[in-house]
């Protein structure tokens, strides 16, 4: 029988345990960040989003370099007086879009603040809403659905809620959320809309504000049965009310995303292989 020296039986024994080591990190269950689709900081030259022709030219918004949340700037959607009375028969339009790859799972991350002082000031300070509609805020675009929205509420009330404008027939249903929004300060909001099974209500809502979730709904129509469209963009719209309304850091993925400097929940990933393995 071979005898082996003591120093070449320990490395021996170091190389199978670290072999055995790392075959059980292959063996775990692969888990991956949040894929994004884009992060866009909302500025002049690098946005994304097509208001460079749908919304600046015509004053709907500008590239503001004295409010933001990060970067060099964030974009501001202009509400002016003139622009608008609050009511559903004379109100502001206008959005901006950006493509996403087609998805059942479309996450939004972006970072909204509302103010009444500043290029639009308002007699009271605040951001004003229409007396008779709600305020569309965000938009959700598909390939072939109607519309679905995230807004304000109407009649004074800021309140954070999804509109389904028309999902997926002739009717509009309101979903509200647990929160209102305040003026003068940054929000992380957060939103998830998943796709429903063709015909079955299974399809999801949630929002989060500040990392808190806000909404949860599984029930939710999108589809008719035999309908198998998917979400293609988001998008940022200027409507009803008078002010100033900024949005910065505007990201979208098929997972959840989290607000800047925290780490969603459910967000993990697998641990590397081991870093610095010397093996004697």
């Amino acid at each position: 029988m071979k005898i082996y020296p003591p120093m070449l039986t320990a490395n021996v024994t170091t190389i199978v345990l670290s072999l055995v080591v790392m075959t059980a990190l292959s063996l775990r269950p692969m888990l991956s960040h949040a894929t994004v689709f884009w992060d866009d900081e909302m500025e002049s030259g690098t946005i994304g989003f097509d208001v460079n022709t749908a919304m600046i030219p015509g004053g709907a918004a500008t590239f503001d370099t004295s409010i933001k949340f990060s970067g060099t700037g964030s974009l501001r959607l202009n509400y002016p007086p003139a622009c608008q009375t609050l009511t559903t028969s004379n109100q502001c339009g206008g959005g901006g879009t950006r493509a996403v790859p087609l998805t059942e799972n479309l996450y939004r991350r972006v970072y909204f603040r509302m103010s009444g002082t500043g290029p639009n000031p308002t007699n009271s300070g605040v951001f004003e809403i229409s007396v008779s509609a709600f305020t569309k805020m965000l938009r959700t675009v598909s390939d072939g659905l109607n519309r679905e929205w995230w807004s304000m509420g109407c009649c004074g009330s800021k309140a954070f809620l999804a509109g389904l404008e028309h999902v997926p027939v002739n009717e509009a249903t309101n979903v509200f959320t647990s929160t209102s929004l305040a003026d003068n300060r940054w929000y992380c909001i957060e939103t998830h809309e998943q796709l429903n099974t063709p015909g079955v209500n299974n399809g999801v809502l949630e929002a989060w504000v500040d990392g808190v979730k806000v909404l949860t709904r599984t029930d939710i129509l999108f589809r008719l049965a035999g309908n198998t469209n998917m979400w293609n963009g988001a998008g940022v719209f200027r409507q009803l009310g008078i002010g100033n309304i900024w949005w910065d850091r505007y990201a979208t993925g098929d997972t959840r995303i989290g607000c800047l400097g925290a780490t969603p929940a459910s967000d993990t990933t697998r641990p590397g292989p081991p870093q610095r393995l010397v093996i004697r």
